[in-house]
């Protein structure tokens, strides 16, 4: 019996993968800009509780496996790990959830929503801005679900703004996290499978 969203046409090289695991990914890149990027990218990786994701990393990009409150609980980690005073970091992500190329493999064991990192972070709330384009597939009627993104900023208070091709956001840095695996989560339920891009910046020098 074919898998949730399986491909089975010969000529697509992911055909006869597909999942029927509630399993969200997210591939990303940390770019803190500073001559220590080095240990900043590495430092910040290591704080991350990853217990309740798969993590893999390679030269280009660090990919998160697992539910998709654990793959955000872990990005927002990530980010706040980073952090220092004064410096512009920029964090890149794609998540996905419903890819028909997915597949059973790379998954983690834990199965609940309770966050191990969220707690270890305090209160981590300098203001960070972010940028961020959703994608559901799979249906013609795409627009909606993207305007309720919209609506969900303006509901949480992160002061959303149109610009090409993505919307606007600041706000808290954990609040912007949350919002951002919110919009997830409500695309979840509109689309078998939808993408959403973000980039999430703080200490950036560009003057508004």
């Amino acid at each position: 019996m074919p898998k949730n969203n399986q491909t089975t046409d010969p000529s697509f090289p992911w055909t006869g993968c597909g999942s029927d695991a509630d399993l969200a990914g997210c591939r990303f890149s940390l770019y803190p800009l500073n001559d220590d990027y080095k240990a900043i990218i590495l430092g910040s990786l290591a704080k991350v509780d990853l217990s309740k994701v798969w993590a893999g990393t390679d030269a280009l990009s660090t990919v998160y496996r697992g539910r998709l409150s654990q793959v955000f609980d872990c990005l927002s980690a990530v980010f706040v790990g980073a952090y220092r005073p004064g410096l512009h970091a920029c964090l890149e992500a794609q998540t996905s959830l419903g890819c028909p190329g997915d597949d059973d493999a790379d998954r983690p064991a834990a199965t609940d929503d309770v966050p191990v990192n969220r707690p270890t972070l305090g209160q981590a709330a300098f203001p960070v801005k972010a940028k961020l384009a959703l994608y559901p597939l799979g249906i013609a009627d795409y627009l909606p679900p993207i305007a309720e993104a919209f609506r969900l900023a303006e509901k949480v208070g992160l002061n959303p703004r149109i610009v090409h091709y993505a919307t606007r956001v600041e706000g808290p840095v954990l609040e912007v996290f949350d919002y951002l695996g919110s919009v997830s989560a409500m695309a979840k339920g509109r689309s078998g499978h939808h993408v959403l891009t973000f980039t999430v910046s703080v200490g950036s020098p560009t003057q508004e």
